[in-house]
Protein backbone atom coordinates (compact mmCIF):
# COMPACT_ATOMS: atom_id res chain seq x y z
CA UNK A 1 0.00 0.00 0.00
CA UNK A 2 2.79 2.42 0.79
CA UNK A 3 4.57 1.97 -2.51
CA UNK A 4 4.07 4.86 -4.91
CA UNK A 5 2.91 3.46 -8.25
CA UNK A 6 5.07 4.71 -11.09
CA UNK A 7 2.46 5.42 -13.73
CA UNK A 8 1.83 8.66 -15.59
CA UNK A 9 -1.27 10.38 -14.24
CA UNK A 10 -2.00 7.49 -11.84
CA UNK A 11 -2.72 9.90 -8.98
CA UNK A 12 -4.92 12.08 -11.17
CA UNK A 13 -6.89 9.04 -12.36
CA UNK A 14 -7.43 7.92 -8.75
CA UNK A 15 -8.66 11.39 -7.72
CA UNK A 16 -10.99 11.49 -10.73
CA UNK A 17 -12.28 8.00 -9.91
CA UNK A 18 -12.98 9.19 -6.36
CA UNK A 19 -14.99 12.14 -7.70
CA UNK A 20 -17.01 9.88 -10.02
CA UNK A 21 -17.71 7.28 -7.30
CA UNK A 22 -18.78 9.99 -4.85
CA UNK A 23 -21.04 11.60 -7.46
CA UNK A 24 -22.83 8.30 -8.15
CA UNK A 25 -23.19 7.71 -4.40
CA UNK A 26 -24.79 11.14 -3.88
CA UNK A 27 -27.43 10.31 -6.51
CA UNK A 28 -28.18 6.98 -4.81
CA UNK A 29 -28.31 8.62 -1.36
CA UNK A 30 -30.83 11.12 -2.72
CA UNK A 31 -32.94 8.30 -4.15
CA UNK A 32 -32.77 6.34 -0.87
CA UNK A 33 -33.77 9.43 1.15
CA UNK A 34 -37.24 9.22 -0.41
CA UNK A 35 -37.83 6.06 1.66
CA UNK A 36 -35.37 6.22 4.56
CA UNK A 37 -34.66 8.79 7.25
CA UNK A 38 -31.39 10.70 6.62
CA UNK A 39 -30.38 9.75 10.17
CA UNK A 40 -30.77 6.03 9.43
CA UNK A 41 -29.00 6.41 6.08
CA UNK A 42 -26.00 7.99 7.84
CA UNK A 43 -25.93 5.29 10.53
CA UNK A 44 -26.08 2.49 7.95
CA UNK A 45 -23.56 4.22 5.67
CA UNK A 46 -20.98 4.54 8.44
CA UNK A 47 -21.60 0.97 9.62
CA UNK A 48 -21.18 -0.56 6.16
CA UNK A 49 -18.12 1.54 5.32
CA UNK A 50 -16.48 0.77 8.68
CA UNK A 51 -17.05 -2.96 8.14
CA UNK A 52 -15.60 -2.83 4.60
CA UNK A 53 -12.52 -0.94 5.77
CA UNK A 54 -11.89 -3.40 8.62
CA UNK A 55 -12.07 -6.30 6.15
CA UNK A 56 -9.76 -4.36 3.80
CA UNK A 57 -7.26 -3.75 6.62
CA UNK A 58 -7.25 -7.43 7.59
CA UNK A 59 -6.72 -8.58 4.00
CA UNK A 60 -3.82 -6.19 3.37
CA UNK A 61 -2.26 -6.57 6.80
CA UNK A 62 -2.87 -2.99 7.91
CA UNK A 63 -2.97 -2.79 11.75
CA UNK A 64 -6.38 -2.06 13.24
CA UNK A 65 -4.73 0.03 15.96
CA UNK A 66 -1.87 2.50 15.79
CA UNK A 67 -0.29 3.72 19.04
CA UNK A 68 2.10 6.27 17.58
CA UNK A 69 -0.05 9.30 18.35
CA UNK A 70 -0.37 11.38 21.49
CA UNK A 71 -3.55 11.45 23.59
CA UNK A 72 -4.25 14.90 22.18
CA UNK A 73 -4.01 13.49 18.65
CA UNK A 74 -6.56 10.77 19.38
CA UNK A 75 -8.91 13.34 20.93
CA UNK A 76 -8.64 15.47 17.78
CA UNK A 77 -9.45 12.45 15.59
CA UNK A 78 -12.48 11.58 17.73
CA UNK A 79 -13.83 15.15 17.72
CA UNK A 80 -13.20 15.37 13.98
CA UNK A 81 -15.12 12.14 13.42
CA UNK A 82 -18.07 13.21 15.58
CA UNK A 83 -18.38 16.56 13.81
CA UNK A 84 -17.66 15.49 10.22
CA UNK A 85 -18.67 11.84 9.86
CA UNK A 86 -21.43 12.07 12.46
CA UNK A 87 -23.32 15.36 12.74
CA UNK A 88 -22.00 16.75 9.45
CA UNK A 89 -23.06 13.73 7.39
CA UNK A 90 -26.49 13.60 9.04
CA UNK A 91 -27.12 17.24 8.11
CA UNK A 92 -25.73 16.63 4.61
CA UNK A 93 -28.20 13.80 3.91
CA UNK A 94 -31.05 15.89 5.38
CA UNK A 95 -30.11 18.78 3.08
CA UNK A 96 -29.83 16.41 0.11
CA UNK A 97 -33.34 15.12 0.77
CA UNK A 98 -34.70 18.68 0.97
CA UNK A 99 -33.12 20.59 -1.93
CA UNK A 100 -31.78 17.97 -4.35
CA UNK A 101 -28.41 16.81 -5.60
CA UNK A 102 -27.44 19.55 -8.07
CA UNK A 103 -27.98 22.36 -5.54
CA UNK A 104 -25.97 20.39 -2.99
CA UNK A 105 -23.15 19.97 -5.50
CA UNK A 106 -22.88 23.72 -6.07
CA UNK A 107 -23.05 24.55 -2.37
CA UNK A 108 -20.24 22.05 -1.70
CA UNK A 109 -17.90 24.34 -3.62
CA UNK A 110 -18.04 26.48 -0.50
CA UNK A 111 -16.08 23.83 1.45
CA UNK A 112 -12.53 24.77 0.29
CA UNK A 113 -13.22 28.36 1.34
CA UNK A 114 -14.41 27.25 4.79
CA UNK A 115 -11.39 24.96 5.16
CA UNK A 116 -9.10 27.93 4.51
CA UNK A 117 -11.13 29.99 6.97
CA UNK A 118 -10.57 27.46 9.76
CA UNK A 119 -6.92 27.03 8.69
CA UNK A 120 -6.39 30.73 9.40
CA UNK A 121 -7.98 30.42 12.84
CA UNK A 122 -6.54 27.06 13.97
CA UNK A 123 -3.27 26.77 12.04
CA UNK A 124 -2.31 30.38 11.44
CA UNK A 125 -2.40 29.97 7.67
CA UNK A 126 -2.09 33.24 5.78
CA UNK A 127 -4.75 34.07 3.19
CA UNK A 128 -3.46 35.63 -0.04
CA UNK A 129 -5.35 38.25 -2.01
CA UNK A 130 -6.05 35.65 -4.70
CA UNK A 131 -7.56 33.26 -2.15
CA UNK A 132 -9.62 36.06 -0.61
CA UNK A 133 -10.96 36.88 -4.07
CA UNK A 134 -11.81 33.20 -4.59
CA UNK A 135 -13.58 33.15 -1.22
CA UNK A 136 -15.73 36.15 -2.25
CA UNK A 137 -16.52 34.57 -5.63
CA UNK A 138 -17.68 31.30 -4.03
CA UNK A 139 -19.93 33.21 -1.61
CA UNK A 140 -21.33 35.10 -4.62
CA UNK A 141 -22.27 31.79 -6.23
CA UNK A 142 -24.10 30.79 -3.03
CA UNK A 143 -26.05 34.06 -3.03
CA UNK A 144 -27.02 33.51 -6.67
CA UNK A 145 -28.40 30.04 -6.05
CA UNK A 146 -30.07 31.16 -2.81
CA UNK A 147 -32.16 33.78 -4.62
CA UNK A 148 -32.80 31.65 -7.71
CA UNK A 149 -36.45 31.57 -8.77
CA UNK A 150 -37.60 28.00 -8.24
CA UNK A 151 -38.24 25.87 -11.29
CA UNK A 152 -39.26 22.84 -9.29
CA UNK A 153 -41.63 21.97 -6.47
CA UNK A 154 -39.41 23.25 -3.64
CA UNK A 155 -40.87 26.22 -1.80
CA UNK A 156 -38.62 29.08 -0.68
CA UNK A 157 -38.80 28.15 3.01
CA UNK A 158 -37.74 24.54 2.33
CA UNK A 159 -34.95 25.71 0.03
CA UNK A 160 -33.51 28.11 2.60
CA UNK A 161 -33.81 25.44 5.31
CA UNK A 162 -31.91 22.96 3.12
CA UNK A 163 -29.26 25.55 2.29
CA UNK A 164 -28.69 26.29 5.98
CA UNK A 165 -28.47 22.57 6.78
CA UNK A 166 -25.83 22.05 4.09
CA UNK A 167 -23.81 25.14 5.02
CA UNK A 168 -23.82 23.98 8.67
CA UNK A 169 -22.70 20.52 7.52
CA UNK A 170 -19.84 22.10 5.56
CA UNK A 171 -18.68 24.13 8.58
CA UNK A 172 -18.72 21.01 10.80
CA UNK A 173 -16.92 18.88 8.23
CA UNK A 174 -14.35 21.58 7.40
CA UNK A 175 -13.57 22.20 11.07
CA UNK A 176 -13.03 18.46 11.49
CA UNK A 177 -10.71 18.30 8.48
CA UNK A 178 -8.56 21.22 9.64
CA UNK A 179 -8.49 19.85 13.20
CA UNK A 180 -6.76 16.62 12.11
CA UNK A 181 -4.43 18.23 9.57
CA UNK A 182 -1.50 18.30 12.07
CA UNK A 183 -2.20 14.63 12.86
CA UNK A 184 -2.14 13.67 9.17
CA UNK A 185 1.09 15.64 8.74
CA UNK A 186 2.77 13.28 11.22
CA UNK A 187 2.01 10.30 8.96
CA UNK A 188 2.49 12.03 5.60
CA UNK A 189 5.09 9.36 4.75
CA UNK A 190 2.58 6.50 4.95
CA UNK A 191 -0.56 5.96 2.88
CA UNK A 192 -1.56 3.16 5.28
CA UNK A 193 -1.49 5.47 8.30
CA UNK A 194 -3.25 8.29 6.46
CA UNK A 195 -5.98 5.79 5.60
CA UNK A 196 -6.01 4.58 9.23
CA UNK A 197 -6.61 8.12 10.53
CA UNK A 198 -9.39 8.67 8.02
CA UNK A 199 -11.06 5.36 8.85
CA UNK A 200 -10.70 5.91 12.60
CA UNK A 201 -12.79 9.09 12.10
CA UNK A 202 -15.60 6.83 10.92
CA UNK A 203 -15.88 5.11 14.30
CA UNK A 204 -17.08 8.12 16.36
CA UNK A 205 -19.28 9.09 13.40
CA UNK A 206 -20.77 5.60 13.53
CA UNK A 207 -21.43 5.95 17.28
CA UNK A 208 -22.97 9.45 16.99
CA UNK A 209 -25.42 8.40 14.27
CA UNK A 210 -26.58 5.24 16.07
CA UNK A 211 -26.87 6.91 19.50
CA UNK A 212 -29.09 9.63 18.03
CA UNK A 213 -31.12 7.01 16.18
CA UNK A 214 -31.64 4.90 19.32
CA UNK A 215 -33.13 7.93 21.08
CA UNK A 216 -35.77 8.34 18.38
CA UNK A 217 -39.27 7.43 19.57
CA UNK A 218 -40.35 6.21 16.12
CA UNK A 219 -37.51 3.74 15.51
CA UNK A 220 -39.85 1.01 14.27
CA UNK A 221 -41.42 3.38 11.74
CA UNK A 222 -37.98 4.48 10.52
CA UNK A 223 -36.84 0.85 10.10
CA UNK A 224 -40.00 -0.32 8.33
CA UNK A 225 -38.88 0.61 4.77
CA UNK A 226 -35.84 -1.69 5.18
CA UNK A 227 -38.12 -4.60 6.04
CA UNK A 228 -40.66 -3.88 3.33
CA UNK A 229 -38.35 -3.05 0.44
CA UNK A 230 -35.06 -4.91 -0.05
CA UNK A 231 -34.10 -2.52 -2.87
CA UNK A 232 -33.67 0.27 -0.32
CA UNK A 233 -31.01 -1.71 1.57
CA UNK A 234 -29.35 -2.47 -1.77
CA UNK A 235 -29.13 1.25 -2.50
CA UNK A 236 -27.50 1.90 0.88
CA UNK A 237 -25.01 -0.95 0.40
CA UNK A 238 -24.06 0.30 -3.07
CA UNK A 239 -23.84 3.99 -2.14
CA UNK A 240 -21.85 3.28 1.05
CA UNK A 241 -19.42 1.07 -0.84
CA UNK A 242 -18.97 3.61 -3.63
CA UNK A 243 -19.20 6.87 -1.72
CA UNK A 244 -17.35 6.10 1.49
CA UNK A 245 -15.21 2.99 1.01
CA UNK A 246 -14.08 3.12 -2.65
CA UNK A 247 -14.14 6.92 -3.11
CA UNK A 248 -12.23 7.54 0.11
CA UNK A 249 -9.61 4.92 -0.78
CA UNK A 250 -9.17 6.33 -4.29
CA UNK A 251 -8.90 9.85 -2.88
CA UNK A 252 -6.16 9.08 -0.35
CA UNK A 253 -4.13 7.04 -2.87
CA UNK A 254 -4.60 9.74 -5.50
CA UNK A 255 -3.64 12.54 -3.10
CA UNK A 256 -0.46 10.66 -2.16
CA UNK A 257 0.50 10.16 -5.82
CA UNK A 258 -0.13 13.69 -7.08
CA UNK A 259 2.93 15.94 -6.82
CA UNK A 260 0.92 19.15 -6.40
CA UNK A 261 -1.84 18.75 -3.75
CA UNK A 262 -3.98 21.62 -5.15
CA UNK A 263 -4.41 19.56 -8.32
CA UNK A 264 -6.10 16.86 -6.24
CA UNK A 265 -8.52 19.43 -4.80
CA UNK A 266 -9.34 20.75 -8.26
CA UNK A 267 -9.99 17.24 -9.61
CA UNK A 268 -12.17 16.57 -6.57
CA UNK A 269 -14.35 19.54 -7.50
CA UNK A 270 -15.25 17.87 -10.82
CA UNK A 271 -17.86 16.01 -8.76
CA UNK A 272 -19.94 19.21 -9.07
CA UNK A 273 -20.21 18.61 -12.80
CA UNK A 274 -20.80 14.86 -12.50
CA UNK A 275 -23.51 15.27 -9.84
CA UNK A 276 -25.27 17.98 -11.85
CA UNK A 277 -25.34 15.81 -14.99
CA UNK A 278 -26.37 12.63 -13.15
CA UNK A 279 -29.10 14.40 -11.16
CA UNK A 280 -30.56 15.66 -14.43
CA UNK A 281 -30.32 12.27 -16.18
CA UNK A 282 -31.37 9.96 -13.32
CA UNK A 283 -33.30 12.03 -10.79
CA UNK A 284 -34.85 14.30 -13.44
CA UNK A 285 -33.83 17.40 -11.47
CA UNK A 286 -34.07 20.59 -13.51
CA UNK A 287 -30.94 22.52 -14.41
CA UNK A 288 -31.60 26.21 -14.87
CA UNK A 289 -29.31 28.76 -16.49
CA UNK A 290 -28.92 30.33 -13.05
CA UNK A 291 -27.61 27.06 -11.58
CA UNK A 292 -25.17 26.60 -14.45
CA UNK A 293 -23.92 30.16 -13.94
CA UNK A 294 -23.65 29.59 -10.20
CA UNK A 295 -21.71 26.35 -10.79
CA UNK A 296 -19.23 28.04 -13.15
CA UNK A 297 -18.69 30.93 -10.72
CA UNK A 298 -18.23 28.50 -7.81
CA UNK A 299 -15.65 26.41 -9.69
CA UNK A 300 -13.78 29.60 -10.66
CA UNK A 301 -13.69 30.61 -6.99
CA UNK A 302 -12.38 27.17 -5.99
CA UNK A 303 -9.61 27.42 -8.59
CA UNK A 304 -8.50 30.78 -7.17
CA UNK A 305 -8.49 29.36 -3.64
CA UNK A 306 -6.56 26.16 -4.42
CA UNK A 307 -4.09 27.23 -7.14
CA UNK A 308 -1.05 29.05 -5.78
Amino acid sequence: MNAIINSTYFGELCALSAAICWSIAVIIFKSASKSLSPLLITALKNTIALFLFIVFFLIYGIPLWYDGFTTNDYIKIIISGCLGMGFGDILFIYALSKIGANRIAIINCFEPAVIYFFSIILLGTMLTFQQLLGFIIVITSLLIISYEKDQDDIDKKTKMYGLMLQITAIFLSSFGIVLIKPVLSKVAHSIDLQLWVTVFRLFPGFIVAWVIFLFQKNKETLLRPLKENSKVLGKILLSSGLGTFIALSFWIIGYANIEKPPIASIIGQTSVIFITILSWMILKEKISKVRILSMIIAILGVLLITIK
